[in-house]
C-alpha cells in the first residue's frame, strides 16, 4: 500500500476549505472539492476519496436538521437515483483523466449557472414564485436521475436537485429546513450509493480509502470555522465571490484539459 503523503496534504486541504466556504456561503463542498482536487491529482481519485468524505458531510447536516426529514419527499428523486447512478458509473469507468477534468469543468459551470440563477437572483426566484409552479413526482424522479448521472461520473451532482428544489422551495411545498434535510439526505445517499458502487468495481483502493480516513476530520473542522465566521461576512457577497472563483476554476479545468483530448 503505497500512500503520497504530500498530495494527502493537498487533498486534506481542499476538504478542509470546501466545508468552510459551503458553512459560509451555503455551497460549494462539491464545487470546491471537484473544482482544485483534479489540479493536483487525478480526477477519478479525487472523486472517490470526495465521495466517502460527502458521504460525512451529509451526514453532519443531515442530523442537525432530521426533525424536519420526511422520506415521502426524499424517496421520489432517490427512485430516479437509483436509476441514474449505474449510468454515470458506467460514463465514469469509460473516462480518461482528460475527459474526466473536462467533464468536471463544465459540471461545474452549469452548476455555478444554475445556483447563481437560483440563489442570487431575484428575479429569477420571483419569477418562480409567479408561476406558482409545483414539479409532481415524474419530475422529482427526473431531478433524481438526472443527479445520479452528474454524482456518478463526475461526483458533482447538485445541479439538478438545486432546480427541483428552487420550485418546490419557491412554490411553499418545502420549507428551509425541510429542502436542507431533503437534499442532504439525498446527496448523502447517493454518495453511499456511488462509493458502494465503486467499490464493488474495484475502483475503490486501500490507499485512497487512508487518503480519505486523513481528509475526513477536516470536514468537521471546515465546518466549524465555517460556522463561526458566518455572522462576520456579508452572505451575498460572499456567494458571488465563490461563484466567481469557481467560474475561473472551471475554465482552468477546461484550458488544461482540452488540448490533451
Amino acid at each position: 500500500m503505497v500512500v503520497e503523503w504530500v498530495t494527502t496534504g493537498l487533498t486534506a486541504a481542499v476538504i478542509l476549505v470546501a466545508p468552510v466556504v459551503h458553512g459560509i456561503a451555503g455551497f460549494g463542498f462539491a464545487q470546491v472539492s471537484m473544482g482544485l482536487m483534479p489540479l493536483f491529482r487525478s480526477p477519478s481519485s479525487a472523486s472517490i476519496i470526495f465521495t466517502a468524505t460527502a458521504v460525512v458531510s451529509n451526514g453532519r447536516v443531515w442530523w442537525s436538521v432530521r426533525d424536519a426529514f420526511d422520506p415521502r419527499k426524499w424517496i421520489v428523486p432517490v427512485a430516479g437515483l437509483a436509476v441514474g447512478m449505474p449510468l454515470g458509473i458506467y460514463v465514469f469507468s469509460r473516462f480518461n483523466p482528460a475527459q474526466m477534468r473536462v467533464a468536471i469543468g463544465a459540471v461545474l459551470v452549469l452548476a455555478v449557472i444554475v445556483v447563481g440563477a437560483t440563489q442570487q437572483l431575484d428575479v429569477v426566484t420571483d419569477w418562480i414564485e409567479a408561476r406558482e409552479y409545483r414539479p409532481g413526482r415524474l419530475v422529482g424522479a427526473t431531478a433524481g436521475l438526472l443527479a445520479g448521472i452528474f454524482g456518478g461520473s463526475v461526483a458533482v451532482p447538485g445541479p439538478p436537485m438545486i432546480v427541483y428544489g428552487a420550485f418546490m422551495s419557491a412554490s411553499g411545498f418545502w420549507s428551509d429546513e425541510e429542502m436542507k434535510a431533503v437534499f442532504t439526505a439525498f446527496f448523502g445517499t447517493l454518495m453511499l450509493y456511488r462509493l458502494g458502487s465503486l467499490t464493488y468495481t474495484g475502483a475503490v483502493t486501500s490507499p485512497l480509502m487512508v487518503e480519505a480516513a486523513v481528509a475526513i476530520p477536516m470536514v468537521f473542522v471546515g465546518a466549524w470555522v465555517g460556522v463561526y465566521i458566518f455572522d462576520h461576512v456579508p452572505e451575498r457577497v460572499f456567494q458571488w465571490i465563490v461563484l466567481a472563483l469557481l467560474t475561473v476554476n472551471a475554465f482552468v479545468l477546461l484550458f488544461t484539459a482540452v488540448p490533451e483530448l
